[in-house]
């Protein structure tokens, strides 16, 4: 990991973009460039700074109000409810999950982020109700991962059982003390929807809300894709 430098950008450049006024981490040579340029902002690697700042911070959800706008700003113009992301190793697709069924829940601590399902063919299928952080995306792609080398859809059909078994590691979806306030998965057979003990805060809200836009998630992914070294 480069080092990194904290770019305090400019409170109108902020104010067109509908972006916090917060230090905005980013790497050494992006910050030089940005400074010598004075003009559009790094926004990738502001969202990238922010990713991997989230993922070690105290009090990650202070952040995520930057990470969703900037999100929302590298999102492609695209109104599809299903997309997919892949990697040397792994594949993604993001869309609509019901909470009500069968899933895996991506929580820190109690808090869920994001839930993933069988979409139908055991591929996995995800959806986020917050912005992700560099940690929460890792351990997507890792519940996600392919065997064969070329990460094609088709050597995805197993990954739903590996992925069911890596989380029900963690009895009935509940985040052991060493756990408390850490990100991890867990497995959900009979869906974490209202009326189920132990479930995640807030999760039974969020069933009833939908999740955020897959273009906007699919940003998220394809951001850290790029840039984490």
């Amino acid at each position: 990991m480069q080092q990194m430098i904290e770019l305090h950008p400019k409170a109108d450049a902020l104010d067109v973009l509908g972006l916090p006024a917060i230090p905005y981490p980013v790497a050494l040579p992006v910050f030089q460039a940005a400074v010598a340029n004075d003009g559009a902002l790094p926004l990738a690697d502001m969202l990238h700074g922010l990713q991997v700042r989230a993922a070690d911070a105290a009090a990650p959800e202070r952040l995520e109000p930057a990470m969703a706008r900037l999100a929302e700003l590298l999102a492609p113009d695209d109104a599809r409810e299903v997309v997919d992301t892949r990697g040397d190793d792994w594949w993604l697709e993001i869309g609509p999950v019901d909470l009500a069924r069968e899933c895996i829940a991506v929580q820190r601590g109690q808090t869920l982020l994001a839930a993933l399902s069988d979409r139908g063919d055991g591929r996995l299928r995800v959806a986020a109700w917050r912005p992700l952080d560099a940690h929460a995306i890792a351990l997507l792609a890792d519940l996600a991962f392919v065997p064969a080398a070329n990460g094609g859809a088709d050597e995805a059909c197993g990954s739903w059982q590996r992925a069911c078994a890596a989380a029900a590691a963690v009895d009935s979806g509940r985040a052991p003390p060493e756990n408390e306030g850490r990100l991890h998965a867990s497995y959900w057979p009979d869906g974490i929807g209202a009326g189920n003990d132990g479930m995640p805060a807030g999760s039974g809200a969020q069933a009833a809300q939908p999740p955020r836009r897959p273009a906007c998630v699919l940003a998220e992914i394809e951001t850290w894709r790029m840039l984490h070294a």
